[in-house]
């Protein structure tokens, strides 16, 4: 199929997704993650535009700063993820019509786009932007080997033109995997098997222009590997000292639920510590740098290992039958199943991928589950390897079908999809469990009025519950807007993982606050949805504490922490 035309059919059928998913959607991020590390980027958190996005290589932070400095109003980190979905597909649906033909081709590759796009594009997550990335460019690196005339006659490549459509997949390809890399590097790590294991079907192919390949490899993985190093030293700086420090704790206490906490709590008052600090901790109220100290801390973390949830290995064939089972209700199951078999019935010579790869997935699945740590996402980004892989391994599709009948499918295609957008374009899979939600945040709360409250106090500090912090991310700016320098300088959260960052403890620092849960009671502090603080400062700074509550707005309520004996020796702490 002509390259124009090919390309062309790709780009309109994503498009026309795209289209849907913003006129009937009600696009945000799919984690608050992604909020708060675009908020950093443009400086939210602090004044000045920081680059280092903490679960995103800071390339990417790089590379977006030039559009922030030119069009500060447009939340380009959104902008990239959603370009990075839609270039993906993209590549993706190209590299089905070349292999399909333009009538199966145009059917798959809409299928394709069909079941992936309300996941994609409604709620855009540096995970999945990884995931789809790396697996585009591998594919593509792939359909570069497998279109390479290596038996044309001698001189039939020294144009210019020919060279470049020669090496232009793979360079692309290493292009995408490259930016998979640095929006998530776990992610494409998890693509790797799935990658050498496409590379081994094709083995002839690739020995055939090894010269590319080897080169192609040599590069990718040169560049993978010094991006990552290069974002890895960054938090080496001694600024960065107490956030690193802070990571493991917070991620075991927080993050983590797989131990049995009854037990955990047992041995936490044997060993004379506090369970309601504990309690605390798990509740995600940590910002004390003091009692919660990083040192502090691992006295709690050090009690849960021998509590975790056991995973038996004669247990695992049983938990991978439940696993697999509720893949079956996964779009990327079926998309790995329906491409498997167009290899069984195009090229009966490569059928071994299917097990092959059946296998690679349960045994990744194996492990996560050993460990506790299999998520919808993770899981889906295995079959989406396995799925887009299979496709360079696809022949000719003898079956002919008519024009007409092509386009009756796609017809079909597009009118179910623009039924199903119109009536339920919030709908989207849960990132943990799969199961469908809606992405409609159901809170009353009129937010304008609670802004407006902060706004008013410029000279207050406003230190937040985790909760009341991660639903400012629904309601200050949709994700396509930019978050303003400074917006939450003054609203500094006890939990999650900005606590320690240097622009959020040099806020605090100019309000003369070193210890956010002890100096609640300073008089330029507020605390906003977080009214179970004086049981912890009795106990540990002052001999009584009392609790005010200042407004009310919906779910949110502003309280004012103080002491009821002011006394120097209370305002100094016990």
């Amino acid at each position: 199929m002509p390259f124009k035309r090919a390309l062309t059919f790709s780009l309109v059928i994503n498009l026309f997704f795209l289209a849907l998913c913003l006129i009937f959607g009600d696009l945000k991020f799919g984690a608050v993650d992604d909020y708060f590390m675009a908020a950093r980027l443009t400086g939210s958190l602090g004044t000045d535009y920081n680059p280092h996005l903490i679960f995103v290589n800071a390339i990417y932070g790089y590379a977006l700063l030039p559009l922030y400095h030119l069009f500060p109003a447009i939340g380009w980190y959104y902008i990239g993820e959603m370009f990075s979905v839609f270039l993906s597909f993209t590549v993706i649906g190209y590299v089905l019509l070349q292999r399909c033909g333009e009538r199966w081709g145009a059917i798959l590759a809409a299928l394709f786009t069909a079941l992936f796009a309300s996941d994609f594009y409604l709620v855009v997550q540096f995970t999945q932007c990884a995931s789809i990335l790396s697996a585009a460019g591998m594919l593509l690196f792939a359909y570069g080997i497998i279109s390479l005339d290596c038996h044309a006659p001698n001189g039939a490549h020294n144009d210019v033109w020919s060279i470049l459509r020669t090496i232009a997949p793979f360079i692309l390809g290493i292009f995408l995997m490259l930016w998979g890399s640095v929006m998530r590097w776990q992610a494409f790590l998890m693509g790797l098997p799935f990658f050498c294991l496409g590379l081994l079907f094709i083995l002839r192919e690739c020995w055939s222009a090894k010269r590319l390949v080897i080169a192609g490899l040599a590069i990718l993985f040169a560049g993978a590997f010094g991006m990552h190093a290069f974002d890895q030293n960054i938090y080496k700086a001694p600024e960065y000292e107490a956030f690193n420090k802070f990571q493991g704790p917070r991620i075991v206490l927080g993050d983590n639920s797989n131990y049995n906490q009854n037990a955990v709590l047992e041995d936490v008052e044997e060993l004379g510590l506090s369970s309601k600090d504990y309690l605390m901790l798990t509740k995600w109220v940590h910002y004390d740098t003091e009692i919660f100290s990083a040192d502090s801390l691992k006295r709690y973390t050090d009690i849960i290992p021998p509590y975790r949830d056991e995973n038996p290995i004669q247990d695992i064939p049983r938990n991978l039958l439940n696993a697999l089972s509720k893949s079956l209700h996964s779009p990327l199951f079926w998309t790995w199943f329906i491409f498997c078999l167009i290899i069984y019935f195009t090229n009966s010579k490569k059928n071994l991928y299917a097990w092959t790869s059946l296998i690679l997935i349960l045994a990744l699945m194996a492990h996560l589950l050993a460990i506790g740590r299999l998520v919808y996402r993770v899981e889906s980004g295995f079959w989406l390897y396995a799925a887009v892989l299979a496709i360079p391994l696809f022949n000719k599709i003898t079956i002919s079908i008519s024009q007409k009948l092509a386009f009756t499918i796609l017809g079909i295609i597009a009118t179910a999809n623009t039924i199903s957008y119109a009536s339920s374009g919030t709908m989207v899979r849960n990132p943990v469990n799969g199961q469908m939600r809606t992405i409609v945040v159901q809170d009353s709360t009129d937010y304008a009025q609670v802004f407006n409250y902060i706004d008013s106090k410029p000279d207050k500090m406003f230190l937040l519950s985790m909760n009341a912090f991660m639903r400012f991310s629904h309601h200050r700016n949709p994700p396509y807007l930019a978050t303003p320098p400074g917006v939450f300088k003054r609203t500094v959260s006890f939990g999650y993982w900005t606590p320690y960052l240097p622009e959020v403890t040099e806020a605090l620092n100019e309000f003369d606050i070193t210890n956010p849960i002890k100096d609640v009671i300073k008089d330029n502090v507020i605390v906003l949805n977080e009214p179970g603080l004086a049981g912890f400062l009795q106990r540990h700074y002052y001999d009584s504490v009392a609790v005010d509550t200042l407004k009310s707005i919906g779910d949110m309520t502003f309280f004012k922490y103080r002491l009821v004996n002011s006394s120097v020796q209370q305002a100094e702490g016990k």
